[in-house]
């Protein structure tokens, strides 16, 4: 059911975490294989709900699969004699016993006039890299002799560093080798404002045009030493001497994709396979790259989506927008059949191209 409507009921936010790896995304997708986020807490939400009247279930931050939150956020209606915010333990222990992966922050009141995305002033991704030890290629190199050097990406999986599981689906590794100072000069280019295009998918230049949202985004981007989740002992076998890195993305929002390919950027540049020119010739003139083959899209494990901002005062007296566009939410239903489970960027880019010229 789409989100806008003349009919003016009771609103409320929901604040929620929850782990991407077991879903397909947070947003409802009709052509998923998996579940999504939304449709669990949907269930939830409709087990405490006695009229069974439509939620109208907005999310703030679209996530892709198996990307993780450790705070995003949602509207919705609700109609019940039951007060909603006294449900918070209610909905985590019904989520706990369907072993749902999601867990509920907080529940509160907010205007009808309050718009869950357009009252966001930012958000803030959080995302773990392992750079992995040489010397631990090295020697599992000299051990299997089938595996050459075309083969190295094999390596991943049978490091000492991947041997923690804790660690797997919460982490992206970076295999050596790398200049971790190409690294962080690259992730100064992407500091200010510039044009982002180039860097999202033919997915997400479609998605630009069909809910006109502008490229040009003004980005901070930071470094800084991360930790082990569960480090083994020094004296174990199995101990990895990888370094753990997080990097830091704010904006008032992202394209899709666009993290995850920055970062990607990032790495090609730490290993040679791209410039800081690059990068500048793809902020100077974006459709010159469109079918680029680099940069690639980096794994979601280890993404995380840290903060959605608001100004709390808006809650309840929100500001108003002199283009107010009661449409703007109804495109959400349209671009969802678009967030596919995983990392479809291989699919027909002829048949999205033709999708963008019907479009225009």
């Amino acid at each position: 059911m789409p989100y806008s409507s003349n009919v003016k009921l009771p609103r409320f936010m929901m604040h929620f975490s929850y782990a991407g790896q077991a879903y397909a995304g947070v947003q409802g997708n009709p052509s998923a294989k998996i579940d999504c986020v939304q449709n669990a807490i949907e269930r939830a939400l409709f087990h405490f709900q006695s009229t069974k009247y439509p939620l109208r279930f907005g999310v703030s931050s679209r996530t892709d699969r198996g990307v993780h939150a450790l705070h995003n956020t949602a509207t919705f209606d609700w109609i019940s004699p039951t007060d909603i915010t006294t449900l918070v333990q209610p909905l985590n222990m019904y989520l706990t016993e369907k072993k749902e992966q999601i867990r509920i922050l907080r529940i509160h009141y907010i205007s009808p006039n309050f718009h869950f995305r357009r009252h966001c002033y930012g958000r803030k991704y959080v995302y773990r890299l392992g750079f992995l030890n040489e010397s631990e290629f090295t020697n599992i190199n000299n051990d299997i002799s089938f595996l050459k050097k075309k083969h190295r990406y094999i390596l991943r999986d049978i490091t000492p560093a991947t041997y923690n599981l804790f660690e797997k689906d919460h982490i992206t590794y970076v295999e050596p080798p790398y200049d971790l100072d190409a690294f962080r000069k690259g992730i100064e280019v992407f500091q200010g404002q510039h044009n982002f295009s180039a860097f999202t998918t033919t997915q997400g230049r479609l998605s630009m045009i069909l809910e006109r949202r502008c490229p040009v985004k003004t980005m901070r981007l930071s470094l800084s030493e991360g930790e082990r989740i569960i480090p083994l002992l020094e004296s174990s076998p199995l101990h990895s001497s990888m370094k753990v890195y997080n990097v830091v993305f704010e904006a008032e929002s992202f394209l899709y994709k666009l993290i995850r390919r920055i970062t990607a950027t990032l790495v090609h540049i730490a290993k040679g396979q791209m410039t800081i020119q690059d990068v500048l010739n793809r902020f100077d003139c974006p459709p010159d790259y469109y079918d680029s083959q680099l940069p690639t899209t980096l794994k979601p494990n280890g993404l995380f989506l840290s903060e959605v901002k608001y100004n709390e005062q808006d809650f309840l007296n929100p500001p108003l927008f002199k283009r107010d566009d009661p449409t703007v939410d109804d495109l959400d239903i349209v671009t969802m059949g678009m967030q596919e489970e995983e990392d479809d960027d291989d699919i027909n880019d002829q048949q999205l191209n033709s999708k963008m010229m019907v479009s225009r």
